[in-house]
């Protein structure tokens, strides 16, 4: 534009040469003159620019002079000499008339300072622009100046000064302008956008990026160029808290092809996603994003991270199944013992034992005994450990930890449920292994610590009923009577409640009495059991030794009626001690008739042949008398 501009400037100079201010100029000017500016009209403008210098030391007083210095100036801006052009354009005593012949000061100056620019003095280039947009802030050229000024400062990262050269020529995008003066609206909009988002200054920043992601295909950017600008406007979003907008940035990213995805932005921004919407209780709105990402070969530390976010996800929406994946999937990327990995795997013994994989729970608690030191003084841990170890049947594990790696027991609190739960546990599991006097060793270890009733008189049940197991059984019963009794007297209406379910434990009373030929003694507990409703075997057992006691009371009335209900009940276990009783009373009563049928009896059941010919012998002699 620049040459065509100075052609017809020639063309009109050529018409009228000589006359400035009405004077004409002489021939050897003329002459001279006519050789400078026809060589600048072909392009010649070194040779130009000679013969211009040489008409300013010639002719120094010429009219034509300041013209002359005009042509010059753009002489030496078409050959780079911009000094010289520098030189000669401060030499013009009026610049401003150079608009006479089509050429603006504005835009000489602007060529100025791309002279400068283009071999290397950006310094010199920018005082030029300065001076260009404080000396003529109408003109056109000012945009340009501005434009190119912004791109100094930018690429210098001054972004202050980028910022605030840059602001001025936003208002003028999409106006009409010259063609020489048309902005780059791609690049005036990432300068402006940059250089707020370098000074963080998102607020002013979010706006322009979210132009240029709107005018994106405009723009021609590339998918990496694309993914820069995604992640800057992601941060900023996150920034000023717009999650609308980080979601919808987000959803255009996961569009782009997936191998050309740049994990190393977007996996960050993907982060910064999901701090804020985690904060707004949304992070399920990224969850198909998550598990795509974590699917890619990526850092372990980035898997961690996102495995996290999706444990969060699935705890919210109470997903179990995908939980215990996601659980499954981080645990073998953390550092063993580190407190996340621990709490992991915490999460997943809970699971476990929730979802009754008692397998998968023993499995955890085993990794956990491994990592974690303070195992054992978290009873929420332990005791889905160990009663997964029953639901599987690993009764020599449950053994070897209760109670010698539980907590020591607290005489001044009461052991809670689980707690009596375990413990009873580990002296079932002695029974199933068949260390009866280690059973009976812990249960009484137990009782000592117990304090609730309850539990102490269903401790001395099982104890009970292990005696008969080992050799000093009897022993065993007498100290569980001996218990009973002091601790459980029958006159208490609450202990009368607890023993209902342990009448075995009144019947031991009442036994050890009885071969202690304490009869009056035995009698109340076994008058209490008569009147529950008892199996029939223990009943049989209550009902003879009530007898017995009424026997050797000297209450035959009260015995002949309890052997008589053995007798005719046909008690497997008592009918013939039962028959030998009814056969002493009888005869005491002198009944004969009824001792037959029980000689008859007694003779049948009798199995011992020395026992059988004696009773036979008695019932021969009966017979006879009988006659």
């Amino acid at each position: 534009m620049f040459r065509s501009t100075v052609i017809i400037f020639l063309f009109s100079l050529l018409l009228s040469f000589g006359f400035l201010g009405g004077l004409p100029a002489s021939a050897d000017e003329y002459d001279d003159a006519k050789v400078a500016f026809g060589a600048f009209e072909d392009g010649l403008y070194e040779f130009a620019g000679q013969e211009l210098e040489q008409f300013r030391q010639r002719y120094p007083k010429s009219k034509m002079l300041e013209r002359v210095r005009l042509v010059l100036v753009l002489c030496s801006l078409e050959t780079g000499d911009c000094r010289l052009a520098e030189t000669v354009f401060a030499e013009l005593e009026k610049p401003s008339r150079s608009i006479q012949f089509g050429i603006e000061p504005a835009a000489l100056k602007l060529r100025l300072a791309r002279c400068f620019l283009l071999s290397g003095d950006e310094k010199k280039a920018q005082d030029i622009y300065h001076k260009l947009i404080n000396e003529h802030p109408q003109s056109e050229s000012v945009m340009a100046a501005r434009f190119e000024l912004a791109r100094l400062f930018f690429a210098e990262k001054n972004f202050v000064a980028a910022n605030r050269v840059v602001t001025p020529l936003l208002a003028t995008l999409g106006s009409t302008k010259t063609p020489e003066f048309a902005l780059d609206s791609q690049t005036v909009y990432w300068i402006a956008a940059l250089s707020r988002y370098q000074l963080k200054a998102f607020k002013a920043t979010l706006p322009l990026l979210l132009v240029i992601v709107d005018e994106a295909a405009g723009f021609n950017l590339t998918n990496g160029e694309r993914q820069d600008l995604y992640a800057i406007t992601i941060e900023s979003a996150w920034h000023c808290k717009k999650a609308k907008t980080l979601k919808n940035i987000l959803s255009n990213w996961f569009r782009l092809p997936e191998k050309e995805l740049d994990l190393s932005q977007l996996i960050p921004a993907l982060r910064l996603a999901a701090d804020l919407l985690q904060s707004r209780d949304r992070l399920a709105d990224i969850r198909g994003e998550l598990v795509q990402v974590v699917g890619y070969d990526i850092s372990k530390s980035d898997k961690i991270v996102l495995y996290g976010l999706l444990i969060e996800i699935e705890r919210k929406k109470e997903d179990s199944v995908a939980l215990k994946n996601w659980l499954k999937a981080v645990i073998p990327l953390q550092t063993p013992a580190s407190p996340s990995r621990l709490n992991h795997l915490r999460s997943l013994l809970l699971l476990n034992y929730q979802q009754k994989d008692f397998a998968g729970a023993v499995r955890v608690s085993r990794q956990l005994l491994k990592e974690d030191k303070n195992f054992w003084q978290e009873e929420n841990f332990y005791f889905p450990y160990l009663s997964s170890l029953n639901e599987i049947g690993n009764c020599s594990e449950i053994v070897r930890c209760v109670p010698s790696r539980l907590p020591s027991y607290d005489k001044t609190e009461a052991c809670g449920q689980r707690r009596c739960f375990l413990d009873l546990l580990a002296g079932n599991c002695l029974q199933k292994l068949a260390r009866f006097d280690d059973a009976v060793a812990f249960y009484r270890l137990l009782y000592s610590h117990y304090g609730d009733p309850l539990t102490r008189v269903k401790l001395l049940d099982t104890l009970h009923g292990l005696a008969a197991r080992i050799d000093e059984g009897q022993k065993l019963d007498d100290w569980i009577s001996s218990e009973v009794v002091a601790q459980f007297s029958l006159d208490k209406r609450e202990n009368e409640k607890l023993l209902r379910g342990s009448p075995e434990l009144v019947l031991l009373v009442a036994d050890h009495f009885f071969r202690a030929h304490q009869y009056a003694k035995a009698q109340p507990s076994l008058l209490w059991l008569e009147k529950l409703d008892l199996q029939k075997e223990l009943a049989d057992q209550v009902t003879f030794l009530l007898a017995e006691v009424y026997f050797r009371c000297e209450d035959p009335a009260e015995a002949l009626v309890r052997y008589q209900a053995l007798y005719e009940n046909e008690s497997k276990e008592f009918r013939y001690l039962a028959a030998l009783r009814l056969v002493t009373i009888y005869e005491a009563q002198g009944s004969s008739r009824k001792r037959i049928k029980l000689y008859e009896d007694l003779i049948a059941w009798e199995q011992n042949p020395i026992l059988k010919a004696e009773l036979k012998r008695k019932f021969e002699t009966l017979k006879a008398t009988d006659r």
